[in-house]
């Protein structure tokens, strides 16, 4: 070691491992962002946030709805439909090339009474829940054209 830093210590100096930039992930993490959970489903434990306009309009975010997991949220009670969350952006596996909502907190409750996470779901509450998700224009509804692409 020491002959080599004897022979090209000058060369190794002027070729010093460059300053990288922060990851992507990094980037994702920094950021907090502002939406509106437009479909939740408890019994499957996924959802769905729309981005806040004015940050889509900003170019912060994209303008598309936005995948949530249930382990991913940071609330004493089930987000309900139209409910003000924040949340973190994180890539989403296996290919990292899509993000998912992360750290999700809800800000802002709609009137309508929230359950705790401990509460019992009713037969009636989950057959609600996956009609909502067959809706057309629902986020988890998938069109034939869309599946076959």
């Amino acid at each position: 070691y020491n002959t080599i830093l004897e022979e090209f210590g000058e060369q190794l100096e002027t070729h010093a491992r460059p300053q990288r930039s922060a990851s992507v992930l990094d980037r994702l993490k920094k950021s907090r962002h502002t939406g509106t959970i437009v479909y939740f489903c408890r019994s499957r434990g996924h959802g769905f946030i729309r981005p806040d306009p004015k940050e889509v309009e900003q170019g912060e975010i994209l303008p598309q709805d936005i995948f949530m997991h249930i382990s991913d949220i940071d609330s004493d009670f089930a987000p309900q439909h139209g409910d003000s969350v924040t949340f973190q952006l994180q890539p989403m596996p296996p290919k990292f090339d899509k993000a998912q909502a992360a750290h999700v907190r809800v800000v802002d409750m709609t009137a309508s009474p929230h359950k705790f996470w401990s509460t019992p779901q009713s037969k009636e509450e989950i057959q609600k829940e996956q009609k909502m998700g067959r809706l057309e224009g629902s986020p988890t509804r998938t069109t034939p054209a869309a599946a076959e692409s």
